[in-house]
């Protein structure tokens, strides 16, 4: 039995740990700010940052002066493919020359930069709380890094529903699972995104057989008995599509898609049972072990992960944002944005292991497998 005494004393005992607690979140927000502030300052003086960007180039671009106005700090962009880009970069390293500060690029070229020690660990380096809340990602329990040791961060999550259809010719629920696409109907009417190449056809090949959404023998029996044809023209195999010369098409990425579909097109995404694997497109990015403007990289990589820079960024690119408090409406197809409910899986577990080992390991099965197709 607890005395009167003793209630009073556990009273005062919980008003001091619940002002202790509230000083301590005090604290924290002076540290942050504090930390903010300074890194401001810091690089207001560096004057500039020096960014690496593929696909994104254009975008960033057009919102260096407003970055410029709100940060006083210039974005010095160089732009390009991202393997031209990793070339520019060890062309660099090999002259003891540091350029670039932040580099937004594919998930190869990034990890391939971070191997020849060009990158350094990021999380130190997120300074924002509205940057650090997991919450506000859609991994939820921690933050969308693309390595485990939290150099590269990915800045989009959007779903590849890799099968499309004609409406006029697949009827809804006709196709529910990949093993659907074996069915005798569909004999002569499947264009294929070609798998033996670098591109999204290989990327839904391997990711499946890696997630075992399906595997070898499941491509084998399309290939023997399917008539499948495979295309590199992405735009094309859209186009086909929507005039009814295929019936269903594997593996064209959201954007040919989504123009077909706002142009009026009878076509759609199928969720399968299996799920849909979840892409990144060359929104990685990774900071520089040698920046020359250290700081105005902080303000930089901190803004583009805030709520403000992933509006931008998804705008820019119209892919959904890896943060799941930003608006899509007007900026993503829904056709190409995470939903509730749906199963969603990763190319990889490792990207890293997947850059550097997996892909060669994959890519020859892809030529074994659609070697009889390639080229007709």
């Amino acid at each position: 039995m607890i005395k009167s005494g003793d209630k009073y004393s556990i009273v005062i005992i919980l008003a001091i740990s619940v002002a202790a607690t509230l000083l301590g979140y005090v604290k924290a927000d002076a540290q942050w700010e504090a930390e903010w502030q300074k890194t401001l300052e810091a690089g207001k003086k560096e004057a500039k940052v020096s960014v690496y960007v593929a696909t994104m180039a254009p975008g960033v671009k057009r919102h260096a002066p407003i970055f410029k106005k709100q940060f006083g700090i210039d974005i010095d962009v160089t732009a390009g493919p991202g393997p031209t880009l990793l070339k520019k970069l060890r062309t660099e390293k090999a002259a003891g020359v540091h350029i670039v500060d932040v580099l937004i690029v594919g998930g190869e070229p990034a990890v391939n930069f971070k191997h020849m020690g060009g990158t350094e660990p990021m999380d130190n380096k997120l300074i924002l709380p509205e940057v650090t809340n997991p919450k506000l990602w859609y991994t939820l329990d921690r933050l969308p890094w693309y390595d485990e040791a939290k150099h590269l961060f990915h800045i989009f999550a959007y779903p590849n529903r890799d099968i499309a259809i004609n409406t006029d010719l697949v009827k809804p629920g006709e196709i529910q699972s990949w093993q659907d696409l074996l069915k005798p109907q569909y004999k002569g009417k499947i264009v294929w995104s070609d798998p033996s190449v670098a591109g999204s056809g290989f990327s839904g090949f391997s990711t499946n057989i890696i997630n075992k959404v399906t595997d070898e023998n499941f491509y084998r029996q399309l290939v023997a008995t399917q008539d499948i044809v495979l295309s590199r023209n992405l735009r094309q195999m859209a186009e086909w599509l929507a005039r009814g010369k295929y019936a269903v098409a594997v593996s064209i990425p959201g954007a040919p898609i989504a123009d077909m579909l706002n142009a009026g097109a009878h076509i759609d995404y199928v969720s399968v049972k299996e799920g849909a694997y979840l892409s990144y497109a060359a929104g990685v990015i990774g900071m520089s072990a040698r920046a020359p403007h250290p700081n105005a990289a902080k303000v930089f990589v901190n803004w583009l992960l805030s709520k403000e820079g992933q509006v931008f960024a998804q705008r820019t690119m119209k892919y959904h944002s890896a943060r799941n408090d930003i608006p899509t409406e007007g900026d993503v197809h829904p056709k190409s944005m995470r939903v509730p409910g749906e199963k969603y899986f990763v190319a990889a577990n490792t990207m890293e292991k997947w850059v550097l080992e997996d892909q060669r390991k994959y890519n020859a099965l892809a030529k074994d497998i659609f070697g009889p197709l390639i080229g007709r």
